[in-house]
This record gives structure tokens, C-alpha cells and sequence, in this order.
């Protein structure tokens, strides 16, 4: 008997992905006498905040970014049926925790509706394995014998979703217009799965809800290149409960999961090259490890 606790948890990698450090809105050298409005006069309140001397990022954003992970999760019940009620097998099976190792690719459209609220969409694609091993004695009444399984299960699928940004800052120094800037981010994505060994199918879909928070400090490295520098923190919240069956119906399986440790903190860095292209960088640091690499065009 397989063990498949694997397709509830991918969308908290996508969900990562998505949450780019946006340019904060902050107080810039000289202000303009007379700013002019974008084109698609977003965003709402610009003009009026340009007027008053805060820097603001072009409205419109597109972008790709990379991301790769690495976590524990807890298995808190296994369910297994063979036609008739489910049995819960968890209190002797010799498994309570798996590590996976996952990545994703994932392009964002966004939108800064106000100076501070960016709104955006995102899709892309996730990939990834979990490895452990079960030590399941005899399940008599199932009619499963003892055995050893080592668990070597891949999974991938799309990914898609959306969620918003509050940005903010103020200049605390005139040495390179030096800012400090806050950033508040929340998304909801959903990913749709298929395990890579087709003897097992699924058609639960993996939901996950992700909030971060950052705060850096932003500043001029020439005339036409900035560059910040921030630490922050990132919570998940995601689908906990996994449903499936074997191919030939042999059997069906439940599975309630989480991870080990939902909160992680994060480090990263920007390069902004003139007000259109931004390169960054983010590592995840805690029980939970990542890393994540972005390109952005602002428009």
C-alpha cells in the first residue's frame, strides 16, 4: 500500500513565489513642480502624492520569478479503505514526518491601484518529491502484510492565483536618499497536481494562504541604480486534508497533514535599474529553507 499525503501541502511553494518586495512609495530629493499623470492615471491619489515629494513606482508590473524549498510536514492521521468504512492506521504506522524538496515557476501581472496597494495575478508551474520511509506492520484487517516502503513520490501541475500588497516608507537620511520602507503581503493560490507515478490519482486541489511582512532600508547607488536591502517573516497556511485512490480502485486514502513549522524568516535584496527593470533576491531561513530569484519590467 502506497502512502500519498503529498498534493495537499504544493501550494505553499507557489504561494511564496508570488510575494515579490514591490518599490515602496517613498520620499524622494526634489519634488517635481508640476507631475505629470500616467497614461492610465493609476495609481488613484499619484499625481497628489508625487506632488508632496514621494517617489512612486510605475503602475503596471510584469515579472518572472524562481523558487525552490524545502520542508518538513507532519503526517497527523492516515485513513485507508478497500470498499467499505475507512480504518485509521496512523497509530502504528512507523511514519510522522517526510521531508520535501519542491520548485516552482511563476509569472505575475500587477497593478498599483493606490501608493500604497498593489493588486496582482499570478500563474506558473510547480514540481517536487517527498522522500521518507514507512515501517507498516500487518493491517490484518485490510489484509495488508508487514513491510517496508520508501517513499520516492514526484508531483507537478499549474499553479494559479492572486492577492494584494501595503507598501510604505519615509527618507531617514540624505546620505543616497536613504528610505526605510515596510511591505505587508497576502495571497491565495491554488495548484492543480498530478502525481508523476500514475498508479496514484487524485482530485483534490492543493489551497494554500501565505502572508509575509518586510521591512529594509532603500537607497541610491548611482543616478540610475537603487538598491535595498530588507529581513522579514512568512506564514502559510495551507490545505491539510489530501484525498485519493489507487488506479486499479484497489483502494482509497486520507491523509491529514501540515508543516512542521508555518513561520520562516526571510532575508533579501533588490537592484532597480532606472524606474523599468528590478532583479532580486530572497532566502528563507528556519525549519523551512528557500530561496527565490525574481526579473521585473515596470511599465
Amino acid at each position: 500500500m502506497p502512502l500519498t499525503p503529498f498534493r495537499a501541502f504544493l501550494g505553499s511553494a507557489c504561494a511564496l513565489i508570488t510575494c515579490v518586495v514591490s518599490n515602496p512609495a517613498s520620499a524622494q530629493d526634489a519634488a517635481p513642480d508640476q507631475p505629470e499623470p500616467h497614461w492610465s492615471h493609476l495609481p488613484i491619489w499619484g499625481v497628489d502624492a508625487e506632488a508632496r515629494g514621494f517617489q512612486l513606482p510605475l503602475p503596471f508590473g510584469v515579472g518572472f520569478n524562481y523558487y525552490r524549498e524545502q520542508q518538513p510536514f507532519n503526517i497527523n492521521d492516515l485513513q485507508v479503505s478497500r470498499g467499505g468504512a475507512a480504518v485509521s492506521i496512523n497509530d502504528f504506522v512507523g511514519l510522522h514526518q517526510v521531508e520535501t524538496t519542491q520548485s516552482s515557476g511563476i509569472g505575475r501581472l500587477d497593478a498599483w491601484l493606490f501608493p500604497f496597494l498593489s493588486i496582482y495575478a499570478v500563474g506558473g508551474y510547480t514540481a517536487g518529491h517527498m522522500e521518507g520511509l514507512i515501517n507498516l506492520p500487518p493491517v490484518r484487517v485490510l489484509g495488508i502484510p508487514a513491510q517496508a516502503l520508501p517513499l520516492n513520490i514526484g508531483y507537478e501541475g499549474p499553479t494559479y492565483g492572486g492577492g494584494g500588497t501595503l507598501a510604505g516608507g519615509f527618507k531617514v537620511s540624505d546620505w543616497r536618499g536613504l528610505t526605510l520602507f515596510a511591505v505587508a503581503d497576502a495571497n491565495y493560490t491554488v495548484t492543480d497536481l498530478d502525481f508523476t507515478d500514475k498508479r496514484l490519482f487524485t482530485d483534490t486541489k492543493a489551497t494554500a494562504f501565505v502572508f509575509s511582512a518586510r521591512v529594509g532600508l532603500r537607497g541610491k547607488v548611482s543616478e540610475t541604480m537603487h538598491a535595498a536591502l530588507w529581513m522579514g517573516t512568512m506564514f502559510q497556511d495551507v490545505s491539510e486534508a489530501l484525498v485519493g485512490r489507487s488506479a486499479d480502485q484497489s483502494f482509497a486514502f486520507l491523509v491529514v497533514q501540515g508543516p512542521v513549522a508555518p513561520w520562516n524568516a526571510l532575508i533579501g535584496g533588490r537592484v532597480e535599474v532606472g524606474r523599468h527593470l528590478d532583479l532580486m533576491v530572497e532566502g528563507g531561513v528556519g525549519t523551512r529553507t528557500s530561496i527565490m530569484g525574481g526579473l521585473g519590467f515596470r511599465f
